[in-house]
């Protein structure tokens, strides 16, 4: 095995997988024959400042991020073939990624709620609400009470005691009272918005964004930004 392909196996295929596959419904990309797709500068970049949810991996040398990178590329010299380091054992279980637990409709195979927003009192660390975040509407179609929905990113609280949350899978952001966390207003984006939204003036109007890539948990990808008006 070279060094190249060493390194990618410790550090890579937990997320991309031995065989490059990644895992696409999770956001984690194929890595197959990304050579044809991406030049040897930005794969560098990638392995060494991350990109997403991926971090970069400044414990490596520079030495080795080469190898790794021309592992992937399939430009691997000859003389990076050879390992000084004794063999280590073999393990008989490899990690296969994060393979989520589904039911055999695609939902999450556990009781809902699936997604909940949590008010915490940092001075005493008790919880001072709990609201059911997002919702599948095939499922509230059919009468079933609000489940909540897979989310990735966090919220945002305004100085006025507002809480803007994006975050979940069913393409909606949303307002929350701060001290009650009563919903207030929600709004339909054009792909999720899996990241936290940001808050900011401008010529003494206030404004709030969030990026709606999508792409994650099966869902379509999206490649905008959406601003409101308070």
């Amino acid at each position: 095995m070279s060094n190249g392909n060493k390194i990618y196996i410790e550090y890579c295929s937990s997320c991309h997988k031995a065989d490059f596959s990644g895992m696409p419904q999770a956001g984690i990309p194929s890595l197959k024959d990304i050579g044809k797709r991406k030049d040897s500068l930005y794969v560098a970049s990638i392995v060494s400042q991350g990109k997403g949810m991926m971090t970069g991996f400044p414990q490596l040398t520079n030495d080795q991020k080469g190898a790794v990178v021309a592992f992937l590329l399939g430009k691997e010299k000859s003389s990076a073939l050879t390992e000084s380091r004794p063999k280590k054992a073999v393990s008989p279980y490899v990690f296969d990624g994060y393979t989520r637990f589904l039911d055999k409709n695609g939902y999450p195979a556990v009781k809902p709620p699936w997604g909940q927003l949590t008010a915490v009192n940092l001075n005493t660390g008790k919880i001072v609400w709990q609201k059911v975040l997002g919702e599948y509407k095939e499922l509230t179609a059919k009468g079933i009470p609000q489940t909540g929905a897979d989310n990735y990113g966090g919220a945002v609280v305004t100085k006025g005691g507002l809480v803007f949350i994006a975050a979940t899978k069913d393409e909606r952001i949303r307002a929350f009272d701060k001290s009650t966390g009563k919903l207030l207003w929600e709004a339909e984006l054009p792909a999720c918005g899996f990241a936290t939204p940001s808050v900011y003036e401008s010529h003494g109007k206030q404004y709030l964004v969030v990026a709606c890539g999508g792409t994650k948990l099966g869902a379509k990808k999206g490649d905008s930004y959406v601003a409101f008006a308070l």
